[in-house]
């Protein structure tokens, strides 16, 4: 029996390029197009803030290293990764507080850091979400679905828990129709170059494209045969399938693709696309 490896997809810190284009927001935009690691870069300019202002964070948060060397693999990263989502999206403190682990004095005084380092979530993501809902309770994702929001009004007024869900959908649902698009694209990659197909067994649908079994948030998971020219072919197949460029702001927007490859999910490795070329 041939030996077989999973090879897995994702788009990268794909929310967060979507809430950045749609802003847009300068900072965050700029850190993409020079493919940094945007959830590091906010642990830095954190990190930035706590040490100047000789801040007292819970367990020594941000006062370990000096902010510059805040390595990758760090609690301030990660810290930092749930700050960006939770905020494009204005969590609320205590919720916030309940995710980070943070007492809600410092939950806080971090949300409140996060909004003045960058204005604009609020200034202008937030502000168009708003007025979009504000003119029509309708919003549209740059792939064309649309979500109307029937119950934005509450004892006449605009309802904040409301708003927080145009937030997220927003961006969230972008990047699940796209993964969606995406997962269909790899499952019928070989379609068109096969005879007409007469009979619909279960060996002639797996013959339309690779094995994807499994499709998790932002990233797909399929299953090929352990040889080098194989996985090479699959991961470049499936970089070129998930290359599904959105129109933001009159900006096209082209989320980079991220992958890995291992025997089983809790062995994958970073698989290089530079070897690729």
């Amino acid at each position: 029996m041939t030996k077989k490896v999973w090879v897995f997809g994702d788009y990268k810190q794909a929310e967060a390029m979507v809430v950045a284009w749609r802003g847009p927001v300068p900072f965050l935009k700029t850190w993409f197009e020079q493919k940094k690691d945007v959830h590091l870069n906010v642990a830095k300019m954190i990190g930035k803030v706590v040490q100047d202002s000789k801040l007292q964070m819970p367990s020594g948060l941000w006062m370990t290293c000096p902010w510059q060397e805040i390595p990758k693999e760090s609690k301030e990263r990660e810290l930092s990764k749930r700050t960006v989502h939770a905020n494009n999206y204005d969590m609320g403190v205590m919720k916030y507080s309940l995710i980070t682990g943070l007492p809600v004095k410092y939950a806080r005084i971090l949300q409140d850091m996060y909004h003045t380092l960058f204005p604009e979530i609020r200034g202008n993501y937030h502000r168009w979400i708003r007025e979009e809902l504000t003119r029509t309770h309708t919003l549209e994702n740059p792939l064309g679905w649309h979500r109307r929001f029937y119950d934005l009004i509450k004892y006449g007024t605009i309802d904040p828990d409301v708003l927080r869900k145009g937030y997220a959908w927003y961006a969230q649902s972008t990047i699940g129709l796209m993964t969606i698009k995406w997962w269909y694209r790899v499952c019928e990659v070989f379609k068109d170059d096969l005879p007409e197909v007469k009979i619909w067994t279960p060996q002639n649908i797996r013959r339309q494209g690779l094995d994807v079994q499994l499709q998790v948030h932002d990233s797909i998971g399929a299953v090929v045969p352990d040889d080098k020219p194989t996985i090479d072919y699959a991961v470049k197949r499936m970089d070129e399938l998930g290359s599904i460029p959105l129109l933001i702001n009159n900006e096209i927007l082209d989320i980079p693709r991220d992958f890995k490859v291992g025997p089983s999910w809790g062995e994958l490795r970073d698989y290089d696309l530079r070897s690729l070329s």
